[in-house]
């Protein structure tokens, strides 16, 4: 391969690389989707059990109302009041769950006007009960004690609950297909990945195989070209220093694309550490390891995700461990760094837990990385508690090197663009500072980060 080509390996690399990120990506939004479709389905569950709960009330207060009119029993029309409060709670409730749909506003409306024609006939018949005229009691509310107008409001409801199911059944369909997308662009875009990745294998190694040729043919030629070499050392040292300048742009480039590889299946990883073994080039074998870690991370965020009782919630202090001994496991190996979490128990949704738990992982083998050269002992600091104003606050301190005072001018690592991104989607932006003691202290506020009330503790206030 001349010096020509080279820049193709760059270019090889690169596509490689952005294909690994697409695959990510797509998992990522696979997961993101399937949360979003339990939230849906949750969502239509509360609305089915309202009103359920709204048609249970309407009998009850039917069956009420008839024994009072009947027997004249005044428990009976106490639970006709009580029932028909509850009836009203439970009808607007059931009006600001189902706000965002005009078609499903409108049978909402629909019911609350026939009970209310309902009730109004019930308060007449009532009226008349209590002052001793039950024929006209009777004759105001129709026939059956107006059972016609409540199978029309059960017919309404039922109604009702079919569009409900309508639209659910509507929205799975197409989340399955965007899945279904998903994962087809997801397994080519890492079938591509193996591709390119053997393809440059392959051209690196007849690479390295020709440079021996060609080191035989110029040890067995030395004397003949031996004028030639001295009067092209001065071109050659350029060319080497112009390959050196390509080289560390690409180092940096793998760096920045491999901070930004996030997938969570744990079977990509594996696929990366083979294909490792197999690779000779020193330059492929950093950028492969350095995908494989961020997957790693990423995978152990979602698969030590353990939620509680409730089916919606996870407590920090019981996910995170598990998070952080994975990262330790993975990225510290032999070297003396350890690494020390003290975490509040705080209630937090699946999906936020799940964002944490990367960043985290992005800042902590960040420190392990840069904080720590030459296999230099020390100690990293996880620290979440809640701080000022009930504000969720993360802080991350090491006892490395520190913070360096001449930094190189280029943008932001990919890392930190990634921990920027995550701490922008709850108000927040992180803050470094130097450690008293020597390292670098790492601050994150997380204004809009909620957290969410646990089962147990609602209904311990209860």
């Amino acid at each position: 391969m001349s010096f020509s080509q080279r820049p193709l390996r760059g270019v090889a690399i690169m596509l490689s690389l952005g294909l690994i990120i697409g695959a990510a990506a797509s998992t990522i939004i696979l997961a993101r989707s399937f949360n979003n479709q339990i939230d849906d389905i949750v969502a239509t569950y509360k609305v089915r059990e309202q009103a359920y709960s709204s048609l249970a009330l309407l009998n009850e207060a039917h069956s009420s109302q008839r024994g009072f009119i009947l027997t004249q029993n005044p428990d009976f029309l106490d639970l006709y009041r009580n029932s028909a409060a509850r009836l009203d709670e439970n009808l607007n409730t059931l009006a600001e769950m189902t706000r965002d749909n005009a078609r499903q506003q409108a049978m909402v409306t629909r019911i609350r006007d026939l009970v209310k024609d309902k009730q109004a006939k019930v308060e007449t018949a009532v009226s008349f009960a209590l002052t001793g005229k039950n024929a006209d009691a009777l004759a105001s509310l129709g026939p059956n004690f107006g059972i016609g107008q409540l199978d029309e409001i059960t017919k309404t409801v039922n109604s009702f609950l079919g569009e409900e199911d309508r639209r659910l059944i509507e929205r799975n369909i197409a989340m399955d297909g965007m899945r279904s997308w998903l994962t087809i662009a997801s397994l080519s875009s890492l079938g591509g990945a193996l591709i390119l990745a053997f393809i440059l294998a392959s051209r690196t190694r007849r690479y390295v195989r020709k440079l021996a040729e060609g080191q035989s043919a110029l040890l067995s030629e030395k004397s003949v070209l031996e004028n030639m070499v001295q009067s092209r050392t001065a071109d050659l040292e350029q060319a080497m220093l112009v390959a050196k300048r390509e080289r560390a742009r690409v180092e940096a480039l793998l760096q920045d694309s491999d901070h930004r590889i996030g997938n969570s299946l744990a079977t990509v990883s594996s696929l990366l550490g083979i294909q490792m073994r197999d690779v000779s080039s020193e330059e492929i074998r950093a950028a492969l390891g350095a995908a494989r870690d961020r997957i790693q991370t990423i995978s152990s965020a979602h698969r030590r995700l353990r939620l509680g009782d409730d089916h919606e919630t996870v407590r920090a202090d019981e996910y995170l461990p598990d998070v952080i001994a994975d990262i330790k496991e993975a990225n510290v190996h032999d070297r003396d760094i350890s690494i020390r979490a003290d975490l509040a128990p705080i209630n937090l949704s699946s999906r936020d837990a799940t964002t944490l738990g990367i960043i985290i992982g992005e800042l902590t083998m960040n420190a392990i990385k840069h904080a720590f050269p030459g296999k230099k002992a020390g100690e990293i600091r996880i620290t979440l508690a809640r701080g000022t104003n009930e504000v969720i606050r993360l802080e991350i301190v090491d006892t490395g090197v520190g913070l360096q005072k001449k930094r190189p001018r280029h943008s932001p690592g990919l890392g930190s663009l990634i921990v920027d991104q995550l701490c922008q989607q709850y108000g927040g932006s992180a803050s470094y500072s130097a450690n008293p003691g020597g390292g670098t202290i790492v601050t994150l506020d997380f204004p809009s980060l909620a957290e969410i009330a646990s089962q147990d503790n609602v209904e311990g206030k209860q």
